[in-house]
């Protein structure tokens, strides 16, 4: 059974912002209007929600998430940073890699990612940028990030992308991973290195059933400050753009008496 803990505010993030694309504009291009011009050594988050069928099987598991079971806005996480404080690295454990998933126990399939890959606003209408408080330098360090890829025993993405690809791809008897607590492999990724780092990113949830419909109501709802009573708060602030909502229930007609 899928255990999910609510937060106790009642209002949204304010430090969380729609920021609408411009006409024509790619995501790629929000994107860096959005980023800092030079690196402030602060970890970032990228969601994005994608259009195609395996994104789609995703935002449908995350429902359970969801107060009115309407599937996510997202598919997918990856961790954003500035190596030697220039040039942006993305790092992913993508279910749908561009150049194959290779021999993934090598390195728990946590790979370098390209942000041109998700820069149609078509296949990814929905995309999200959200900045930690955690130092990018700590979480994706080398020592961090050699542990990771080979101490599968913390997470085993491995595992956890065999378990997706099966549900997402319809295979046999294949049901929800989440509802086993085994999260989407990307958001797992980055809810174990940030823990190593201190920080608590999905403060509702078990890290073991991360997804990135967690990371987002994390960012909604879990912003108390470090030394409030309850719960650690997650401390994320951001901008975001939804362009595709997926069941959500529409308000119901007006009726003459």
């Amino acid at each position: 059974m899928l255990a999910i803990r609510g937060s106790q505010n009642l209002s949204h993030n304010k430090a969380l912002a729609f920021s609408p694309r411009k006409a024509g504009e790619t995501n790629g291009a929000w994107l860096s209007r959005h980023l800092p011009k030079a690196d402030d050594g602060l970890l970032r988050l990228l969601l994005v929600g994608g259009a195609e069928p395996l994104h789609f099987r995703v935002r449908v598991a995350q429902s359970h998430f969801r107060h009115d079971m309407s599937p996510s806005h997202w598919s997918h996480v990856a961790l954003l940073s500035y190596a030697a404080g220039k040039r942006l690295q993305l790092w992913e454990c993508p279910l749908d890699p561009k150049d194959g998933f290779g021999y993934p126990p090598l390195d728990n399939a946590f790979r370098f990612g390209a942000l041109k890959a998700y820069d149609d606003p078509r296949r990814f209408p929905n995309v999200a940028l959200l900045t930690t408080s955690a130092r990018h330098d700590e979480v994706l360090s080398k020592a961090a990030i050699h542990a990771f890829r080979h101490q599968r025993a913390s997470v085993d993405v491995v595992a956890l992308l065999h378990a997706w690809l099966g549900y997402a791809w319809g295979v046999g008897e294949s049901l929800n991973p989440l509802q086993h607590e085994l999260g989407v492999p990307s958001a797992a990724a980055a809810d174990t290195l940030l823990a190593s780092a201190g920080f608590d990113l999905t403060p509702g949830v078990s890290s073991r059933a991360s997804c990135p419909e967690a990371i987002w109501q994390a960012a909604k709802w879990w912003q108390k400050p470090k030394d409030a009573d309850e719960g650690s708060g997650a401390h994320l602030q951001g901008v975001f753009c939804i362009e595709q909502t997926l069941g959500e229930r529409l308000p119901k007609p007006k009726t003459s008496r």
